[in-house]
């Protein structure tokens, strides 16, 4: 579902909204380290760490990072949209372990330095967002050329279909940076088809960066990956360029 907006570009470079989960009680380092991609041990009051909470089947509830709190609590920080759903995920595990789970949005104040919703998309970091949720893999979203993924930590929730998917080159879509022009601004979770009408992906952000300039985040089936003949809805979309990434999308093995 496309969006109409405004051209102001300032809100593009405007730092991200964020929310925030509190892990707190003995066993939180515990349960998340056995529920999210990343390895939590390499989490301290100096290093925050980013990483995925996947449902069993591998498909992402919603991307973080965590921090060491003042009180030795973990402050996850991710896309406010999500946040509801990331709690009530996190709370269904979490009934066998000491540790406290609270939603704490509207009182956390976190001095970080966030990135816009444009530096992000250049930086060539998707957010899952309540339209993306349980739609991708974390390689779809090239996860693990972001450091979100630690193959050789223990098991946690969803880590037999990730580690396949890594180990066996089973992933077929991956995300790609594209800037194209149009009026409408398509939404996160949009359908990208050809100009046959043949599904070939999705978008995982898309932000205005200029009047009717649009630059997205889209996971491509890998025979479309340097197409430019493209459409959301019914709408086809002009001057598609492929942009670089700052990162290499890992190849298969």
């Amino acid at each position: 579902m496309t969006q109409q907006t405004s051209s102001g570009g300032n809100s593009a470079l405007a730092a991200s909204a964020r929310g925030y989960i509190r892990l707190s009680g003995p066993d939180s380092g515990k349960f998340l380290q056995g529920q999210v991609t990343c390895d939590m041990d390499s989490l301290s009051p100096s290093n925050s760490i980013d990483g995925a909470h996947c449902t069993p089947k591998g498909r992402m509830v919603f991307l973080f990072t965590a921090h060491c709190d003042e009180d030795g609590s973990i402050i996850l920080e991710a896309h406010p949209s999500i946040i509801d759903s990331a709690l009530a995920n996190l709370k269904k595990y979490g009934v066998f372990f000491k540790t406290e789970i609270t939603d704490i949005s509207d009182s956390y104040s976190n001095n970080q330095t966030h990135l816009s919703d444009l530096e992000r998309l250049r930086a060539g970091k998707a957010e899952v967002v309540a339209e993306t949720l349980e739609m991708f893999i974390p390689q779809m979203l090239n996860l693990d050329a972001l450091g979100y993924i630690n193959f050789k930590k223990g098991c946690y929730t969803g880590q037999e279909i990730i580690a396949r998917a890594h180990y066996r080159g089973a992933v077929k879509r991956r995300m790609h940076h594209l800037a194209l022009t149009t009026e409408s601004l398509p939404s996160p979770g949009d359908e990208i088809k050809d100009n046959q009408g043949k599904s070939i992906g999705n978008i995982a952000s898309a932000v205005r960066a200029e009047d009717t300039k649009v630059e997205i985040l889209a996971v491509l089936n890998d025979k479309y990956s340097d197409s430019n003949e493209m459409q959301i809805g019914d709408q086809a979309l002009t001057a598609v360029t492929h942009l670089p990434l700052p990162y290499e999308i890992p190849t298969s093995p």
